[in-house]
C-alpha cells in the first residue's frame, strides 16, 4: 500500500503553506547557501571546510522538492497503474528517509562544531557571520517541531496540566490571532525596513556616481605590478562602474519589494485561505502570491551574490565594508531570519493541523 496518499483531503492554506515550503522557500533558500559557498571558496583561512559545508548543505537542499514531487505527486500515481512499483519504492523511502534525515543533523552538528572552533580573525567576516546565521536558523527549524511535540506529549501525559496551561495558551493565542493583528503586525515591520532600504539605497546610489573618480579596483589580473594599457583601464572602469552599483541598487528594489509585503499578505490571507472564495479569484490570488514570493526569494539570491561578491569593490559609499554595504548585509541577514520565523510559524500550523486541529 502507498504510504504517500493524495493531500485533498487537507485544509487549503494548510496545503498552501506545505507547498510553498516544498517548493519555494526550501529550493531558494539552498541556492543562497550553494551560491555563497561558492563565491566564498577561499574565504576562509581558519577553517577551509566551511565553504564546503554551505556548498553541501545547499546541494542537499535542493533535493527536498524532488523527494516532495517523488512523494506526493508520483508516487500516489505510480500505486494505481504499478503497484508493486510503488511498493518497492515505498520500501527504498522507508530505508532513505531516515539516513537523509540522519545526515542532515549530522552535517548541522559538525557545521556547529567548526564554526565554534573558527577564528574570528583569520575567517572573512560575512563569510562567519553568515554561517552563524544561517547555522542558527536551522537548529531553530529543528528545534522548532520537537518543541511542539515535547508539548504535546506533556499535555498526553500530564493532561490536567496540559488542559489548564498549555492549551488554553493555545486557544487564546489563535482567537487573538485576527486577520487585523496579522496585518497590524506586517506593517509594523515591513515599513520601516523597506522605507530604510530604499531611502540608503538612492542615497548610496546618487553618491558613488559623485564619487566614482575616488574608485580602486582590486584586478586579480594585474597583481604583477605592470601598467594596464588604457583599453584595459577602461574596461575595468565599466566593469567596476556597473558592479558599484549592485548593492544600491538591490537595496531599493528589495525595499520596495518589501513596502509591498503587506499588500500581498492581505491577497494571501482575504482570498487564498477561505475557502468560499470564488475559484478563479482564489487562483488569479494564489498565483500573484507565488510570482510575489518567486520575486522575493530569487531577488535575495540575487543580493546573496551581489553583497558577499562585493570584496574587489574600494568606495567610501558603495564599497566593502562601506556603511552601505554592512547596512545591505545586516537588512539580508534580517530579512533572512524574518524569513525563517515565518517558516517556523508555518511548521506549527502544519503540526497544529495534523496533531490538534479537529478540522
Amino acid at each position: 500500500m502507498c504510504i504517500f496518499t493524495s493531500d485533498k483531503d487537507i485544509p487549503g492554506h494548510v496545503r498552501l503553506s506545505t507547498r510553498t515550503l516544498q517548493y519555494l522557500i526550501i529550493p531558494l533558500l539552498s541556492a543562497a547557501l550553494l551560491v555563497v559557498g561558492v563565491l566564498n571558496i577561499n574565504g576562509c583561512a581558519a577553517q577551509p571546510l566551511l565553504p564546503v559545508w554551505h556548498i553541501v548543505a545547499g546541494s542537499t537542499g535542493l533535493i527536498v522538492p524532488l523527494l516532495y514531487l517523488l512523494f506526493d505527486d508520483l508516487n500516489p500515481a505510480l500505486a494505481k497503474k504499478c503497484p508493486g512499483l510503488s511498493e518497492a519504492l515505498d520500501n527504498v523511502v522507508v530505508f532513505v528517509l531516515p539516513v537523509y534525515i540522519l545526515f542532515e543533523i549530522a552535517w548541522l552538528i559538525t557545521g556547529t562544531v567548526w564554526v565554534v572552533g573558527v577564528d574570528v580573525n583569520e575567517c572573512d567576516k560575512t563569510i562567519h557571520i553568515f554561517s552563524v546565521v544561517v547555522i542558527v536558523n536551522f537548529w531553530i527549524h529543528i528545534l522548532t517541531p520537537l518543541l511542539f511535540m515535547l508539548c504535546l506529549c506533556c499535555s498526553r501525559i500530564f493532561p490536567f496540566l496540559g488542559y489548564c496551561t498549555y492549551w488554553n495558551i493555545m486557544k487564546d493565542a489563535i482567537e487573538l490571532w485576527t486577520r487585523p493583528v496579522r496585518l497590524g503586525i506586517c506593517l509594523v515591520i515591513a515599513l520601516p525596513l523597506g522605507v530604510s532600504m530604499v531611502g540608503v539605497g538612492v542615497y548610496s546610489l546618487q553618491s558613488c556616481s559623485n564619487e566614482t573618480a575616488e574608485i580602486s579596483f582590486k584586478s586579480p589580473n594585474n597583481t604583477s605590478g605592470t601598467d594596464m594599457t588604457a583599453t584595459d583601464f577602461e574596461l575595468d572602469q565599466d566593469m567596476l562602474d556597473v558592479e558599484m552599483h549592485h548593492i544600491p541598487v538591490w537595496l531599493i528594489v528589495a525595499g520596495i519589494l518589501v513596502v509591498l509585503v503587506p499588500v500581498f499578505y492581505f491577497i494571501y490571507d482575504a482570498f487564498c485561505k477561505p475557502e468560499d472564495v470564488k475559484q478563479s479569484t482564489k487562483n488569479l490570488s494564489q498565483l500573484l502570491v507565488i510570482l510575489f514570493l518567486l520575486a522575493g526569494l530569487a531577488w535575495a539570491v540575487v543580493g546573496f551574490v551581489w553583497i558577499f561578491g562585493a570584496h574587489n569593490i574600494q568606495n567610501t559609499y558603495c564599497g566593502h565594508n562601506s556603511t552601505t554595504y554592512w547596512f545591505a548585509f545586516a537588512s539580508l541577514i534580517i530579512l533572512n531570519s524574518l524569513m525563517d520565523v515565518w517558516i517556523c510559524f508555518k511548521i506549527c500550523v502544519i503540526l497544529y493541523w495534523a496533531l490538534i486541529s479537529d478540522e
